[in-house]
């Protein structure tokens, strides 16, 4: 890619990546960071020749974009979808990739724009029947950073439903993802991320506009070191946001999921409630913000965790908080909880012959199935397909 925005934008990451740390402030006294950072510092950036040092990988669902270790290809496209690679891109639209994501943010960002691989502009002009799928895939054999970035653009009034894939098997994937909203626009949004024993980072921004709803669905499973990130900005008036999120850990992986909602237009509404759990001896955070700025007025912002620690050796929290700058607002709440198997029902259960593992697995498979349950009926060919992938890879003994 040389075209000029993507050459300047690269240019100006490279200098970002050499001054800036991938952190600033620490999570916590005890913890210090909940993402090890340094999992990335291992991750070397791409080249040619690496690039082409792959495994394969089957794909588990239709799919109407995919990428491939950073190679983009629209393989069925409805009509009223237009999909640019951002190597074609123009640069008027140019302007538009990563508008709303501050790449001066951390290292992570600068990184990932300075060795940016692929990605897409991708607008959907009118009501789709079925959810638009997009598959994010890295195979590498090698720690390889592989960028890649989608900036999507849902027109006014238009009815959509919207699938994203994330399947790491190798590399280091880092992706971004800018969604915008016109006024009146619904959206479904499903996102999945399973990955194996490989860092990955996720950074998903969505700009909500005026009447506009979002309901969101998000699935994250495993990971070396799973950072993900989801921010929502209700700039809209009378914009919504609903948002129910699972994240499980299992083997040694460790996940930081954060979920960080920002109100800055008037009466605005938001809810977001994510589900953690923690078997083996995986480590699994869940933070939450609920923002309601001094421009949005009469708003009403709720932010949920409940965590789940499965054993001894397992690691769990959930740290939601809300900041509140004006007086006239309609609700701001949070509230947090953990909790273990009870162990009077565990030893009821193991008397007539079943183990402790399988009991773990009983647990963990009702809660993923009520996450299936919940998926918008947009998604009903999908839920198969995302309950058989998941559960292999939860319910396989550790590795």
């Amino acid at each position: 890619m040389s075209i000029k925005w993507l050459s300047e934008l690269r240019s100006r990451a490279r200098e970002l990546a050499q001054k800036i740390p991938y952190q600033q402030i620490k999570d916590s006294p005890s913890v210090k960071y909940y993402t090890n950072w340094s999992s990335f510092e291992r991750c070397v950036d791409p080249s040619l020749g690496v690039i082409s040092n792959s495994l394969a990988i089957n794909l588990p669902t239709e799919l109407n974009v995919v990428s491939i270790n950073g190679n983009i290809g629209a393989i069925n496209t409805p009509g009223d979808v237009n999909v640019i690679s951002l190597e074609k891109l123009s640069d008027e639209l140019g302007k538009l990739i990563l508008r709303s994501i501050d790449i001066s943010e951390s290292k992570a960002l600068a990184r990932h724009a300075a060795n940016l691989i692929g990605g897409a502009y991708i607008e959907i002009n009118n009501d789709l029947s079925k959810p638009f799928r997009i598959g994010v895939t890295t195979t590498m054999k090698n720690p390889v950073l592989l960028p890649i970035h989608y900036t999507i653009l849902v027109n006014d009034n238009t009815k959509a439903s919207l699938s994203l894939f994330m399947l790491g098997a190798g590399g280091c994937p880092s992706t971004t993802v800018e969604i915008y909203l016109g006024k009146g626009s619904r959206l479904n949004v499903l996102t999945v991320g399973t990955h194996e024993q490989v860092p990955s980072f996720t950074l998903i921004k969505v700009v909500v506009g005026d009447d506009a709803e979002v309901n969101a669905r998000t699935l994250l499973v495993g990971g070396a070191m799973n950072h993900h990130r989801e921010d929502y900005v209700l700039q809209g008036r009378n914009s919504s946001v609903n948002h129910l999120g699972l994240e499980v850990g299992y083997g040694a992986s460790r996940i930081d999921y954060q979920v960080n909602i920002m109100h800055t237009g008037e009466r605005g509404t938001s809810y977001s409630r994510v589900l953690g759990i923690a078997r083996d001896k995986s480590f699994v955070i869940h933070r939450a913000l609920g923002r309601i700025t001094n421009s949005a007025k009469w708003s009403d912002t709720n932010v949920e965790g409940k965590v789940f620690i499965m054993n001894e050796g397992a690691y769990a929290a959930s740290v939601p908080i809300i900041m509140v700058d004006t007086g006239d607002v309609n609700g701001a709440r949070h509230s947090a909880a953990d909790a273990s198997p009870d162990e009077d029902q565990i030893n009821y259960l193991r008397l007539r012959g079943i183990g402790r593992d399988e009991i773990t697995d009983l647990i963990i498979h009702e809660m993923i199935s009520q996450f299936i349950e919940s998926l918008p009926t947009e998604y009903s060919m999908d839920a198969e397909t995302l309950r058989s992938l998941i559960m292999s890879r939860i319910l396989a003994k550790p590795q």
